[in-house]
């Protein structure tokens, strides 16, 4: 604040008769002070005394939190008053006592329209308040969409401080694979999916009818004589490849103009080659060939090409003669083809074996069926002694892999370790005697 200013110092008059001596008398030095008061006032933002209450003082209702933890900490409060405490936002049961009527309901405008009876219209509107309003329409509400799509594809921003690299140039968002809307395939012949659990036979039960179960061993025989002449057949094949094989590496390799070559090379070195010998020495050497000599060959060529020509013709002549023949078996391969695919669908509805297709998916195989079936010397009489046959788990992953839902992998039976070299410290050298 601005120092005040005072009238000059005079003597002190005790007489104030004339106006001169009432001047020179007057002392306004508190009147100067509160008016340099105001003016700072004003300068800061008003005049104090003329604001309202509002904005010079503020009520504190709440109360300081730090005092009131310390007074916790001090003053713990019963759990019984913590759980009376607590106020729940369900109004509580009304305990007033109502008219009993004789089944006739009070019209709606009696009805007691206070406390926390809300109309359509205020229902209504609080539900389009809590969807979004109007920008949400019923369809979007309806739907249980998920919030995320992976597959969406997102603009890609790229900012220019890193425009030096070279991925965020060459980055390609992620997209969704066509065969994620595209159902399994299934690896059946038939193209018809595997149920998830399959009806077993009446031959594998635990008492099966005499004529169920032989049919089942019948066609299990049926399979495993197939399957060892497979294997017999395969295995002739392998042997009779190997031999020829062997055969083919027992040749002597003939005399080619290279190994000549060289041995006429090492006639001018001075070594004697022991491919030279008098029966090369003494070889003709071709000449030139006659006109008679010529048109003989030209009436050779001629005659084998009239022959192969005739051939030909008379092969022709026997598949033209022998076309009804070949549609007859080209109809009864299809009618036969038709009686397997309906055999396999019959037996796969019963439990049997599938037939697959012949392409396959992956370099696996998928595994062969399980072999359940109980010879005549193991069939039991009681239940006591009854074993269980095949695996549930076992036949429901395979019905998975059938079904082209899964792919079939291999099992690891001896997963790679994690490689460890292990060497001996030095330390042993680092010792002194005591």
């Amino acid at each position: 604040m601005a120092e005040v200013t005072q009238a000059p110092a005079t003597y002190k008059q005790s007489s104030r008769k004339g106006k001169k001596a009432w001047r020179k008398n007057v002392d306004i030095s508190e009147v100067q002070e509160g008016l340099e008061n105001v003016r700072d006032e004003v300068i800061e933002g008003g005049v104090i005394a003329e604001k309202p209450s509002t904005d010079l003082f503020a009520l504190d209702t709440a109360g300081s939190a730090e005092i009131q933890q310390a007074y916790r900490k001090t003053h713990k409060p019963l759990k019984a008053d913590e759980i009376l405490a607590q106020r729940s936002a369900v109004p509580a049961v009304d305990s007033r006592k109502r008219k009993t009527t004789d089944g006739v309901l009070e019209p709606s405008s009696k009805r007691n329209r206070s406390g926390t009876y809300v109309s359509h219209r205020e229902l209504q509107r609080l539900k389009s308040i809590a969807f979004g309003g109007e920008t949400v329409s019923k369809d979007v509400i309806a739907t249980d969409a998920p919030a995320h799509d992976p597959w969406a594809l997102e603009e890609k921003t790229l900012d220019l401080k890193f425009s030096f690299l070279a991925g965020q140039v060459d980055k390609r968002p992620a997209r969704e694979p066509k065969t994620v809307k595209e159902p399994p395939i299934s690896l059946l012949a038939s193209g018809k999916a595997v149920p998830a659990v399959k009806k077993p036979e009446a031959g594998k039960s635990y008492n099966p009818a005499f004529q169920d179960w032989e049919a089942l061993l019948a066609r299990a025989g049926d399979a495993e004589v197939l399957a060892e002449k497979k294997r017999l057949r395969e295995a002739a094949e392998e042997l009779e490849r190997t031999e020829k094989a062997l055969a083919e590496a027992a040749k002597p390799d003939p005399p080619s103009d290279n190994d000549y070559e060289s041995a006429w090379e090492s006639e001018w070195e001075g070594i004697a080659s022991e491919v030279e010998g008098d029966d090369w020495l003494r070889k003709k050497r071709p000449e030139r060939k006659t006109p008679a000599e010529r048109n003989k060959v030209k009436r050779r060529k001629e005659a084998e090409r009239l022959a192969r020509a005739e051939k030909m013709m008379r092969r022709r002549d026997e598949q033209q003669k022998q076309i009804k023949s070949l549609a007859r078996a080209v109809e009864e391969k299809e009618r036969t083809r038709a009686s397997v695919v309906v055999e396999s669908d019959a037996s796969l509805s019963d439990g049997g074996d599938e037939v697959l297709r012949r392409r396959k998916f992956g370099r696996i195989p998928i595994p062969a069926p399980a072999l359940e079936l109980v010879l005549a010397d193991e069939l039991q009489d009681s239940l006591r002694r009854l074993r269980p046959e095949g695996n549930l788990l076992k036949d429901r992953y395979r019905n998975v892999l059938l079904n082209g839902k899964v792919e079939s992998r291999r099992a690891i039976t001896q997963p790679k370790m994690r490689k460890v070299t292990r060497t001996e410290k030095w330390t042993y050298k680092d010792w002194k005697l005591k």
